[in-house]
Parts: structure tokens; C-alpha cells; sequence
């Protein structure tokens, strides 16, 4: 771009900032000054004070990991433009902003990001995308196709998700922490006729009672002190699909008002007494069985009967081993293309330790050991054994089906060795001694197999 279209450029869009924003390497808002003329000085500063010190997801709760510029800043070089990007604070009050996001690197290390920002909210809408445009996608970030998996489990889901999606019931997703649980929510809404409308994920955990009720069924001017007359996100959401993660912590007395939603495909915002009606689809995720959450008194049985209409339950990356070399290389080309690196695959030994670890952080922990590594590994080779967090062997060593038995010094090597000898042996097991279809389960050349049987000692 030549400086004087880029001098354009910036004039168009950023002619002035009414916002800057810091957060370090854990997101946690280390310094924010927002002189937005759309509030008063007062109400600016106390904001900018309020959110100091908080991770900036509690500041922003509609927004996660995946759709916040700040946070992908975190993991990405070079400058990040979003136009007419729409936004819920912690109050529930909507802002639409331009803004230019960019990390701060120290010593090749990424330690934070800076985010400008121009609000465009009352900005005239002949002059602005809609919110189809705005958002592809209605902002669900994920399709079918980033479902990363050939086991019998994930391509049942995915069958699912494809015959379920155009359906008006509610859907529980049920599954362990890192089981990518909004992965196949978003996946659900992009393959439905909802699919250019908003998609709004809401963490029910990271919200005080207070703040979720006025933020989910909105509010009128005089219904509790500094009541304002605003739009809950069930309306904002009319047409597309709300997402309630950890529903399982909502108040009993809001569950109660959801399940009248459920029902009545109607809203009755803080301070009014006529409902308002809403065509929205629920999808809600519970991290805990749902006999145990019923045991528990955790949900309301009738809720959960409502939103249990259709069920789908993820596995734990354990119970599908087979897909941890699919998820592996798809990670490794992932962060090799963000981190700028050359990384050429996994060498077998790295691909053994990571098949044998019992992964109780499931997907998500494979997906950050994996970023882990490719910061450390050198460019145009595999990634090796070397390039993995040691306590993938200690944590392994400990564990009660553990090759070591009780927890004594090893090699390295040692380790691998005892992986691998393991691995083969009851993949042999499991085949008949069919080496053929072992080393074809194994994802290796029938060859390499018996280079390693010969080297283990099990011809």
C-alpha cells in the first residue's frame, strides 16, 4: 500500500481513537483508557478502573478465546484490522468498534498486545455492513470441516450435527474440559438455515447472578438502580442461536426463567410485564454427567428434561487414540503457519509419547502441548521427542497403568523405548500377530515395524 492510500485508509477508519487497551500474555488487562464521548467522563473513568486487573474474557463475555483480536494477538505476528467488529461488556451494553490489534513481542517472545479502537455504534447504517457482512457466519468460527477426527465416535457426531442442525429443539452437549465442546456448537449453527445470523456464546460461569440476568433477558429504565432501557442477547439473537456454556452454573432462579423461554419463545426483560417474543435456538454445554448434575441438584430437572431433547456426548481424546496423530499433525501445520516456523511433521518418536499419554486435558491440552512445542523446535526438521514438556513422561510414570510401575529416574530414550515396546506388543496382541495390519493401524510402513520389533526384541 502506497503511504498516500494508507494515509486514506486511516483517515477513513480511524480519524480518531476513543480507546487503547493492554492485556499481558494471560489476558489480563494490564492497562485500558477509553474516552468514548458516547459516556460521560465519570462513567469512562470508572470503567477504565473497573477493568484493570480483570482477565479481559470477564470484562467481555461474549467473546472467547477464538473471536477476541486481543487474545489471538497472543499467538499471531503482524497487525490485526477489524471493521464494525460487535461487542457485549460485562454490562450487556452493545459497542460495534473498528479497531487495529498488534502483539508486543520481547526477545521473540510474544508478552502482550495492544488493541485501538474507534467506536462506530450510532455511526449512521447507510454508511455501515450489516451484521450479515459484518459477521460470516453469524460469528460461530467453526464448520464441520475443522472437526478433526476418523474414529467411529467423531464421525457419529458429525452425522449428527448434520442431521440435527436445521431442527427448532434445544441440544445439551455434554463432555469433559477441552473435549471442544463449542467447537460442535458452532459447527451445529454454521450447518443450520441460522447460519448468517448471530451466533452468541455466553459463559455462565464467568458472570455474577446480577449482571447475567439483565445481560440474557435485558432490562427497562427503572427496574433497579442505574437501569437502563437495553436489549437482553436473547433478542439481540432473534433468529439465530445462543450458546450457554457451563449452564450447569446458572442460578436455579434464572434456569427457572429460561425454561419459561423454552416454552413460551417469548423474553420478559428486568421491568417489564409484557414478554417479548423471540425465535432463538438454545444450545447449552454441562462439563459433568447429567445423573450427576441431577444427584447434585445442580439444574433443574425440568430444564435439563427441555434442553435434553437432543444429546450429544464427546469422548475423551483417550477414548479415541486413534485420532491423536490426525489432531497432532493437524495442530503442528496449524501453529507452524501462525508462528511463522517450517516444521516438517513429528518424528515416530515424539507421534509414540504423544499416543501413550493419557491426555486428561483432552484436545485442548494436546493443542497447546503442540504450540508449546513448535515455539521450541527448529525450522525444516520433525518435531522431536526433545521439543515435548518433560512432564508428558513424569505425569505417565505416575500413572497406575504405567510401563514403569513405580516412579524411578529413566532416560529419555529409555522412556520411548518402553512406549514403543509397549504399543507394538499389544497392538500385535490385538491383531493376531498380523504385522501387516498392525503396522497399518500403527500409521508406519509394515518395514519400519519390523525394524522396530527386530530392535525391541519381539520377532
Amino acid at each position: 500500500m502506497k503511504s498516500s492510500e494508507a494515509l486514506k485508509w486511516l483517515n477513513e477508519n480511524f480519524n480518531y481513537v476513543d480507546s487503547v487497551t493492554i492485556i499481558d500474555a494471560n489476558g489480563t488487562i494490564i492497562a485500558k483508557q477509553r474516552f468514548n464521548p458516547r459516556y460521560t467522563d465519570e462513567e469512562n473513568e470508572t470503567d477504565n478502573r473497573w477493568a484493570l486487573g480483570k482477565n479481559l474474557l470477564e470484562v467481555f463475555p461474549s467473546q472467547d478465546p477464538q473471536t477476541s483480536e486481543l487474545l489471538t494477538a497472543l499467538k499471531r505476528d503482524g497487525v490485526i484490522h477489524r471493521k464494525q467488529d460487535v461487542a457485549y461488556n460485562h454490562q450487556g451494553k452493545k459497542t460495534v468498534t473498528n479497531h487495529l490489534t498488534f502483539p508486543i513481542v520481547c526477545r521473540g517472545r510474544f508478552v502482550g498486545s495492544v488493541q485501538v479502537s474507534r467506536d462506530v455504534t450510532n455511526m449512521d447504517t447507510s454508511r455501515v455492513r450489516s451484521s450479515d457482512e459484518m459477521h460470516p457466519g453469524g460469528n460461530a468460527k467453526f464448520t464441520l470441516d475443522d472437526i478433526v477426527g476418523k474414529s467411529p465416535e467423531m464421525r457419529h457426531i458429525k452425522s449428527v450435527i448434520t442431521r440435527i442442525a436445521d431442527s427448532e429443539s434445544s441440544v445439551l452437549v455434554c463432555g469433559d474440559t477441552g473435549t471442544g465442546k463449542e467447537l460442535v456448537v458452532s459447527a451445529i449453527h454454521n450447518a443450520s438455515y441460522r447460519k448468517n445470523k448471530n451466533f452468541i456464546p455466553i459463559n455462565c460461569a464467568a458472570l455474577p447472578e446480577s449482571i447475567l440476568e439483565g445481560l440474557l433477558f435485558g432490562s427497562r429504565k427503572g427496574a433497579f438502580t442505574g437501569a437502563e432501557n437495553m436489549k437482553g442477547l436473547f433478542e439481540e439473537c432473534d433468529g439465530g442461536t445462543i450458546y450457554l456454556d457451563e449452564i450447569n452454573s446458572m442460578p436455579l432462579n434464572l434456569q427457572a426463567k429460561l425454561l419459561r423461554v423454552l416454552q413460551d419463545k417469548a423474553v420478559l426483560p428486568l421491568g417489564e410485564t409484557k414478554p417479548r417474543p423471540v425465535d432463538v435456538r438454545i444450545i447449552a454445554s454441562v462439563n459433568k454427567p447429567v445423573k450427576v448434575l441431577m444427584q447434585n441438584n445442580e439444574m433443574r430437572e425440568d430444564l435439563l428434561y427441555r434442553l435434553n431433547a437432543i444429546n450429544i456426548q464427546l469422548p475423551s481424546l483417550r477414548s479415541r487414540q486413534g485420532d491423536i496423530r490426525l489432531l497432532a499433525e493437524h495442530f503442528v501445520n496449524k501453529y507452524s503457519r501462525l508462528l511463522g516456523k517450517h516444521t516438517d511433521g513429528i518424528s515416530s518418536e515424539a507421534l509414540v509419547l504423544l499416543q501413550a499419554y493419557h491426555w486428561p486435558g483432552n484436545v485442548r491440552e494436546l493443542e497447546h502441548t503442540i504450540e508449546s512445542a513448535i515455539n521450541l523446535t527448529e525450522d525444516f526438521r520433525p518435531l522431536q521427542v526433545d521439543d515435548l514438556p518433560s512432564y508428558l513422561i513424569i505425569r505417565e510414570a505416575e500413572h497406575p497403568d504405567s510401563v514403569y510401575g513405580e516412579l524411578e529416574p529413566i532416560s529419555l530414550l529409555d522412556a520411548v523405548s518402553a512406549y514403543e515396546k509397549r504399543l507394538i506388543s499389544d497392538m500385535l496382541v490385538r491383531t493376531g500377530g498380523n504385522v501387516a495390519k498392525a503396522a497399518r493401524l500403527l500409521g508406519v510402513p509394515r518395514t519400519t515395524l519390523y525394524s522396530k520389533m527386530d530392535a525391541l526384541g519381539l520377532r
